[in-house]
């Protein structure tokens, strides 16, 4: 249940280095610190400074701002929470806060040697939604690591978003804003940490869709002179992928430009910039959630300060191979849900079969057709209704399980990484909801948090939701979650499945495909007809948009 809607007592902790911080205990084992600025922002697209004392402030019991953005009441999960406040305060200046969640123990004895390890969470929400609140709140996991003898501190951090943080402007060293706010919080953490009585060389990282690709991101980038930020990774439903690639400096100038337009600037370079740092930040968020309507999503740029010398490489087919040079990072939880492509219903709305292939030769030319027509049984006169589940199928594997399934297979046969592969086939539990008893993108957040439980009608859901949990506790705790995962094509790998009726359990693939009467070779197929592509930027859902057009 929500701790919006409750009084809680308090707790103030002496830390070290940033004095005394008065936070809740909630549960009533677990220390919530709210809202703890980890960076300022000295003006509107310009890159974030690491905050490094409190600036007076001691209340850590109420929840901080968001980023700007069109805030949505989760109809899909049921609704708001009690208490929640519909919309939430927001601030692009005061949004750039982590909240930690401490074992009351770990506090009461911080002084000791021993340390915790220390489990982030980087919310999704297409680089333009998300911020920290009771959905997303880690408390109750840290209160399960105590009942499992695995104890854990968490944190959850904010960053800027839409236009906010993915805007590419013409000032020199103001790029990829976003991601440099991540590493701020995770700089903030590492160094402060252990103060709490938390591991700064035992961080797992944990984020879903664009959370699990921001931390791709930071794979892909060297790690700052302190060392690395963290050693053990959890990517749901996010990898990099066509869609989500860092774009090109030139694509990015061009959207800048796009972006003015949309806003009626006539102005461009560094005048283009004034107008935009003067405008009312509705205007911005209004403009930031209407910039991609074909289904393309703010991203990063392939810039050199983040991305070094070879920032031009970081193209979507070479994806898998950087992150295998991650040094520093040598095991990885990664997985999908088992139909991604289900929350995007309206992206093949209207398009028929005939004009699908059409888009797709038109695209990548015959072969790729020919290939996908196979992949996906999709015929020019087939029936509506069977060409949709198909082509949401397709819109999954493009965004999501491609990507995925990429990165497996080349991490398992070309490294000596350890990669644990799961796939979260539980639907969704809200009547109220389009998506209701579907195991759609993003479902998996309404369990692993356990912050969902009261809302479940079935004690088998709660159980599922509290092995979820465990899992990335144990993992988090330098433990093997379940079997490794070592692709070899032949269908005997073991990947785990979060089963609706049975739980989480380990299968083999090909049973796993028997059950679902679907197969990972169509993910390879599709990487096979993007060959054309290769180091290049693309976008798999143009063609939906041209097709719509039509």
């Amino acid at each position: 249940m929500s701790s919006l809607s409750k009084t809680f007592p308090t707790f103030t902790f002496e830390h070290a280095e940033l004095g005394p911080m008065t936070g809740i205990i909630a549960p009533n084992n677990v220390v919530q610190f709210r809202a703890i600025t980890f960076a300022t922002i000295p003006g509107r697209f310009k890159q974030s400074a690491l905050a490094n004392r409190l600036s007076g402030k001691k209340d850590f019991t109420q929840p901080g701002c968001a980023c700007p953005q069109k805030f949505s009441n989760d109809v899909t999960g049921g609704g708001l929470f009690p208490g929640e406040l519909s919309p939430p305060p927001s601030d692009e200046f005061k949004c750039l806060i982590l909240q930690l969640n401490i074992p009351l123990t770990c506090l009461q004895s911080a002084g000791s040697s021993s340390k915790l390890p220390v489990l982030v969470y980087i919310h999704g929400g297409g680089f333009i939604i998300g911020k920290i609140d009771e959905q997303h709140n880690t408390a109750l996991m840290v209160e399960q690591s105590l009942l499992d003898l695995q104890p854990i501190i968490s944190a959850s951090i904010q960053y800027r978003l839409g236009a906010f943080g993915y805007l590419h402007t013409p000032e020199p060293g103001n790029g990829n804003l976003a991601l440099n706010d991540q590493r701020n919080a995770l700089l903030w953490i590492q160094k402060f940490i252990g103060g709490f009585g938390g591991d700064r060389n035992r961080v797992t990282l944990f984020g879903e869709s664009a959370g699990s690709m921001s931390i791709c991101a930071h794979m892909l980038s060297s790690p700052p002179h302190s060392g690395p930020l963290f050693q053990r990774a959890i990517l749901m439903s996010g990898v990099i992928g066509p869609m989500t690639a860092p774009n090109l400096p030139e694509v990015a100038n061009n959207l800048y430009d796009t972006f003015l337009k949309s806003l009626g600037i006539k102005e461009r370079g560094e005048d283009g910039l004034k107008r935009l740092r003067e405008l009312e930040v509705q205007k911005l968020v209004e403009a930031s959630a209407q910039t991609f309507p074909s289904g393309r999503m703010w991203c990063s740029v392939q810039d050199q300060q983040w991305f070094g010398n070879n920032a031009g490489s970081v193209t979507w087919d070479n994806i898998p191979e950087l992150i295998s040079k991650c040094e520093w990072i040598d095991e990885i939880v990664l997985g999908t849900t088992s139909f991604e492509g289900t929350a995007m219903t309206e992206k093949v709305t209207g398009v028929t079969p005939d004009a699908f292939l059409s888009g797709i030769t038109g695209q990548l030319g015959d072969k790729s057709a020919e290939l996908l027509s196979q992949a996906y049984g999709i015929t020019p006169d087939m029936d509506q209704n069977l060409f949709l589940t198909a082509a949401l199928r397709w819109i999954g594997d493009v965004v999501f399980d491609a990507p995925t399934h990429l990165l497996s297979q080349y991490l398992t046969t070309h490294t000596h990484k350890k990669v644990y592969r799961y796939v979260f086939d539980v639907r969704n539990p809200f009547p109220g909801s389009l998506l209701y008893q579907q195991p759609h993108h993003w479902v998996d957040v309404y369990f692993v948090f356990k912050t969902f439980q009261f809302r479940y009608p079935y004690q088998r859901l709660k159980n599922i939701s509290t092995q979820h949990s465990q899992h990335w506790i144990s993992f988090a705790n330098g433990r093997r979650p379940w079997s490794e995962y070592k692709y070899t094509g032949k269908g005997d790998e073991v990947v785990a499945v979060a089963d609706d009726q049975e739980g989480w359990l380990e299968r083999k693939v090909k049973d796993h495909e028997k059950a679902m009467e679907t197969s990972w070779t169509r993910c390879e197929t599709l990487v096979e007809s993007w060959e054309s592509k290769r180091g290049k930027a693309f976008s798999p859902f143009s063609l939906l948009q041209v097709q719509k057009q039509a």
